[in-house]
């Protein structure tokens, strides 16, 4: 299904026409005897009168486009639509609805049931019904509905590029006037979740805005618990803020029985695989949800990292080749592919600073490319450089490469490395205690973030604070245990080695480093051989033995 065209100049008209292709598209997505692409893959195909259909079925790999104008005139509306046989440019079928806008529903299962005849998909007596189904009596909280919807799905569509708190936080408030205005509307309040638990994630790691999630979500469970919509945002919802895999993969099953379209569905099914190491099965999950939302950079992103995770490179080049071909304008995804293919598997450094070399000169200052020059510097042990470039960071934190968790960490943690690189002993430099206490009370705030306290360990380890720094890389490894999570449980346990290497250890911290050179997402040859973290190894046999072991194969 193309984008439906708004024949309106009114933006907000622009809005519905956008929406009623997405509600049509939903309804076609709950039918299981047809392959629906979803909305991320088609909404670059804007019309433009340039429409190549032969061209676009090819791309998304489908025989039949359903194309669409949307018409709104005050309280009155007119559809027309158009399904098209792309191999041929035949039409199947077309029709107009000229409605008042109080039959949006009927006009959308309407279509939804024709198409499905067209295409001789038979539908169960509980998918009919299921399409026939009003979701809100409320024309203007459907409206607001609509627009949170779409304001969710952009961020969702271009997730990679900027700041999306002020979008995420409109959408918040869109849905939560239309639950004023119907409070019994149970969609509205399952698409609330999924900004406020964007929003606690990423912008407001708050208790209050938590609850603002459970509170959406457990009104939706109060409502209409046999909404299969109910049971996937309870899903996402387990899985993000409570990483309470069981729990979300039981509502996931519930859910899919009833959405056998949903490639957002799929993909949660492939993120909780990962989770609890089924990296095989996580990468057939992510190429199915790609058969459903083919240009979906999301997913593709992901199966791409989960190929390198199991050490398959080449297949992930591959991955990430598609991914650039998508993403042309997103230069940091050719730094990105050195980084976890090149550098990764073979310790060589040169295209992962070609790549950078390459960005434009907007992206000069962006933190994101000072803190990947900054690593290199330290693989280097270009102390006069990495300092230069601490600097031009000018304090705030880093989340991308101190030790092996993504936390943000202070700044004043890569000068501490540094200072230990060059044989310092920095156990009274100010700047450093106070990175430190920073690190402190953010984990103290956070009991239950293992990786606020692996980073808090390691930062330990390099004062030279032996005993806090094990007990902290310990505790933080029996509560993020790899058995429970396959993804970043990995990075807790290297850490726990760094702390052993630089806390004088050399034992413990070969007898950790073993296993992590056999598991997905464990530690990588060209991590082991170049990153400064260890340095306390390189002079025992050990380590040159684990280098060989690690080293790529022709």
């Amino acid at each position: 299904m193309l984008p439906f065209e708004s024949l309106s100049e009114n933006k907000s008209d622009s809005y519905f026409a956008d929406g009623i292709q997405d509600e049509i598209l939903n309804n076609l997505a709950k039918i299981a005897q047809l392959r629906v692409i979803s909305r991320t893959s088609v909404m670059q195909y804007r019309s433009d009168g340039k429409r190549d259909l032969r061209q676009i079925a090819k791309a998304l790999g489908v025989a039949k486009i359903l194309e669409g104008t949307v018409r709104r005139d005050g309280n009155h509306v007119r559809v027309s639509t158009e399904l098209v046989d792309a191999r041929n440019d035949n039409t199947i079928w077309a029709d107009s609805y000229d409605r008042d806008l109080n039959d949006i529903f009927a006009i959308q299962s309407e279509v939804a049931q024709t198409i499905a005849n067209k295409l001789t998909a038979t539908l169960s007596p509980e998918e009919k019904k299921r399409i026939e189904e009003k979701p809100t009596e409320n024309l203007e909280a459907y409206d607001l509905y609509l627009q949170a919807k779409l304001l969710v799905g952009d961020v969702k569509l271009n997730y990679t590029f900027g700041n999306f708190e002020q979008k995420l936080r409109s959408a918040v408030d869109l849905l939560q006037r239309a639950v004023q205005l119907d409070p019994k509307f149970t969609l509205a309040y399952c698409a609330s979740v999924d900004p406020n638990d964007q929003l606690y994630l990423y912008y407001d790691p708050t208790s209050e805005r938590r609850a603002f999630g459970d509170a959406a979500m457990n009104n939706a469970l109060r409502l209409q618990p046999e909404l299969p919509e109910v049971h996937l945002a309870y899903a996402f919802h387990l899985y993000r803020i409570y990483r309470d895999y069981e729990q979300a993969r039981v509502q996931l099953t519930i859910a899919r029985r009833k959405l056998p379209n949903d490639a957002e569905a799929i993909v949660l099914q492939a993120l909780i695989d990962r989770r609890e190491g089924n990296f095989q099965k996580a990468i057939q999950d992510f190429n199915e949800a790609l058969t459903r939302d083919p240009h979906n950079t999301f997913s593709m992103e992901e199966l791409a990292f989960t190929l390198h995770d199991t050490r398959q490179f080449r297949a992930a080049e591959q991955v990430y080749d598609r991914l650039i071909g998508l993403e042309p304008d997103r230069p940091m995804l050719k730094v990105q592919k050195a980084s976890v293919i090149s550098f990764m598997e073979t310790g060589d450094d040169a295209a992962l600073r070609a790549a950078i070399a390459a960005l434009p000169a907007s992206l000069a200052d962006d933190r994101a490319v000072l803190s990947q020059r900054l690593a290199l510097a330290l693989v280097d042990r270009d102390g006069q450089l990495a300092r230069r470039l601490i600097e031009n960071l000018q304090g705030g934190e880093d989340d991308t490469n101190f030790a092996y968790v993504a936390v943000p960490v202070p700044i004043d943690c890569y000068s501490l490395l540094l200072a230990r690189l060059e044989g310092e002993r920095p156990v009274a430099n100010s700047s450093f205690a106070e990175a430190r206490e920073r690190l402190s009370q953010r984990a103290k705030m956070s009991p239950a973030r293992a990786d606020l306290l692996s980073a808090l360990a390691v930062v330990d380890a390099l004062l030279g604070k032996k005993a806090e720094a094990t007990t902290e890389a310990r505790r933080a490894a029996e509560m993020l245990p790899i058995s429970k999570d396959a993804l970043n449980g990995p990075g807790i346990v290297i850490n726990l080695a760094v702390v052993y290497a630089w806390t004088n250890e050399l034992d413990l911290a070969f007898e950790t480093l073993a296993p992590l050179a056999k598991i997905p997402n464990g530690i990588y040859y060209g991590q082991l051989k170049r990153e400064p973290y260890w340095e306390p190894l390189r002079q025992d046999p050990r380590y040159e033995k684990m280098l060989a072991e690690l080293a790529p194969r022709d």
